[in-house]
């Protein structure tokens, strides 16, 4: 999905509760609730949400003559397709709606396009109307084999890829040779390997109006390498509803969405690929805990977000990866449009992030509050950001903040350590409030903090880490940057027209036997924890070495903390100041008591200035009045 609503204020929507018109099949029963539908003109009209990726409810019962009004509540445009094709929506957008009115009796199968497929694969629903039975779901494809795979060649034995997908069985390998390939592959069987002969000269390719280059529904242990995906509507790479998967030494740009999209779907790894020129993210995993996931040796460049991950983490893993000249580099959050919030247990550790404020990245219009930060930990709990470097960003470093979608979503138990960030423009790191207890900071390399002297304040042995709070003005900073996004003066540029990339690296041995999605090599290969501080620039950072710091500036930082609260001690003294003459005076009605105090609170300095030097002036009208003759 995607990066979703990041930051604060980055997304309205998400999901609402059902109207109320629907209910949930009990356990065991195997029959749905009709829905009572109540008479009068208008009355038969039921809510079916659409979120991403899922259809709430999956199955409804209703009358003869009722009309479901289908709402896409959710960040991805989605489709309402019956699996015969009678009836369709079109591309549906974040709030946009489609009706279809079912006077018949029967069992209605649907799907989205993008997301889904025919027999329930997917993002897919069921209308029952009337006592219609339920449709028998089909079984699930055997396991993957253990004999000897067979190779399907395309082109050869098959004129096209998903000829070839058809045609496999459990443990193939499906062999593609250099060529502009024009179709949509979907595969649904699982334990098969589709692999490109050359990354570069195997190209899928869109046209600008096919969903995905391939998709994978329901099939468990699929493996895609050494191939390009290009000019899709929706995805490169999709991967949903899955219990393992890989994609290796694969190139996906500009497509609509997202390069690597991984829904719903565990055990799986993304290596050695690249992603570029997406208006949400190159690289997406979304909607798991846990993940048991792992992205390493990855680039993701001129995306709206490098990374984005809603509601997945535990035992999900970014790593040893490069995340440069985005809108914003990694993003893990937490939202309502998809299930399993909050967001909990992402590790972001050995990463280069830099760069990331690049305004020429394609980019939906609630993408652009993340703008300028390296890292943002939006919302979520638990994760875990050590051992980067991070730099360049003319906002944050690293940024701990709460999001804000149909609920707001604090931040809590993240912790940030032993990471080298510099030449940021406001701050290397960063925890705004409202958070909530436990993020703590420790042990890295930074010249400025929002709070100041962070580790100070928010070590992981302070106290006050137990209490949270942090610093309104990241919150501000995204505000600012979510009300621009709103008025429509930020354009974004189209990712149809980006340039394309640089080949890539292949596969060192595309004609090997194929392996299996996981685990992995890399899978296995623990990293420590913690991870050491780097110690000093890399060369991608020859630009901005000399503002790499070895140490922090303790010094400097404890008298920006001083300088930091001294407003507010200021503040403190004069309401307090204020409230102990109020309480002392007796010449004052109690409304008029109370209207000092609040100006006092409500206007800062100014309310209780006016106030004591009103006193003042009095004081000294009196005293001229005593001295009189």
């Amino acid at each position: 999905m995607t990066a979703r609503r990041l930051a604060v204020l980055l997304a309205v929507g998400g999901v609402l509760a059902v109207t109320g018109v629907g209910e949930w099949t009990a356990a065991g029963t195997g029959r749905e609730p009709l829905v009572p539908t109540p008479p009068g003109p208008g009355a038969s009209e039921i809510a079916v949400e659409m979120l991403d990726n899922d259809f709430l409810p999956e199955v409804l019962r209703v009358a003869p003559g009722s009309t479901i009004v289908w709402r896409n509540l959710g960040r991805n445009a989605h489709t309402v397709t019956a699996d015969d094709e009678t009836w369709t929506s079109a591309s549906l957008t974040a709030g946009q709606t489609y009706r279809h009115t079912f006077p018949r009796p029967g069992a209605y199968t649907y799907y989205c396009v993008p997301h889904g497929g025919r027999e329930g694969q997917g993002m897919a629903g069921i209308v029952l109307i009337g006592d219609a039975p339920r449709p028998e779901a089909p079984p699930r494809p055997p396991t993957p084999a253990s004999g000897r795979p067979r190779t399907l060649e395309v082109p050869g034995l098959y004129s096209t890829i998903q000829a070839a997908v058809r045609a496999a069985r459990p443990g193939d390998l499906v062999l593609i040779g250099p060529g502009r390939y024009r179709e949509e592959v979907v595969v649904t069987t699982p334990g098969v390997t589709l692999r490109g002969r050359d990354r570069t000269r195997v190209i899928l390719d869109g046209g600008f109006k096919r969903a995905n280059g391939v998709k994978v529904l329901g099939a468990d242990g699929v493996v895609i390498e050494n191939m390009t995906a290009r000019h899709y509507t929706a995805n490169g790479f999709y991967w949903t509803g899955v219990r393992g998967y890989r994609g290796s030494y694969l190139t996906a740009y500009n497509n609509g969405e997202y390069g690597f999209y991984a829904f719903d779907s565990v055990f799986g790894q993304l290596d050695h690929s690249y992603a570029a020129g997406h208006p949400d993210s190159g690289f997406y995993i979304g909607q798991c805990k846990p993940c048991h996931a792992l992205i390493t040796h990855v680039l993701a460049e001129g995306n709206a977000l490098g990374y984005s991950g809603t509601n997945a983490g535990g035992d999900l893993t970014i790593r040893d990866s490069i995340w440069r000249h985005n809108l914003a580099g990694v993003v893990p959050n937490t939202l309502d449009s998809e299930r399993l919030a909050p967001q909990d247990a992402v590790r972001v550790v050995t990463n280069l992030v830099y760069s990331n404020h690049n305004l020429r990245a394609p980019a939906e219009r609630l993408q652009y509050p993340s703008f300028g930060n390296g890292i943002i930990l939006a919302g979520g709990i638990n994760n875990v950001v050590e051992g980067n470097l991070v730099w360049d960003h003319p906002n944050y470093g690293i940024l701990v903040i709460a999001n804000l979608d149909d609920r707001l979503w604090i931040p809590s138990g993240n912790v940030v350590r032993h990471n080298a960030v510099w030449a940021a423009g406001r701050a290397d790191l960063a925890l705004a409030a409202p958070a909530g207890p436990g993020n703590c900071f420790l042990g890295g390399r930074h010249r400025r903090s929002r709070p100041p002297a962070i580790e100070g304040l928010y070590g992981c042995g302070s106290p006050l880490r137990r209490i949270g709070g942090g610093d309104p003005g990241p919150f501000l900073v995204m505000f600012q940057q979510y009300l621009l996004a709103r008025s429509g003066r930020i354009r974004s540029p189209d990712w149809r027209t980006q340039p394309a990339p640089p080949p890539q690296p292949g596969m060192p041995e595309p004609l090997a036997p194929p392996e299996p999605a996981w685990p992995t090599t890399e899978s296995r290969r623990a990293v420590p924890a913690p991870v050491a501080a780097p110690s000093a620039p890399p060369a991608e950072a020859y630009a901005f070495a000399s503002q790499f710091s070895s140490r922090p500036q303790r010094g400097a930082e404890w008298l920006r903390l001083i300088l930091y609260l001294l407003p507010v001690a200021l503040y403190s003294v004069s309401v307090l100041l204020v409230g102990a003459d109020l309480w002392r005076r007796r010449d004052l009605r109690p409304a008029s008591r109370v209207g000092w105090l609040a100006l006092a609170l409500f206007i800062p300095f100014v309310g209780a200035g006016i106030y004591l030097l009103l006193r003042l002036l009095r004081r000294r009208g009196r005293k001229r009045s005593t001295a009189a003759p």
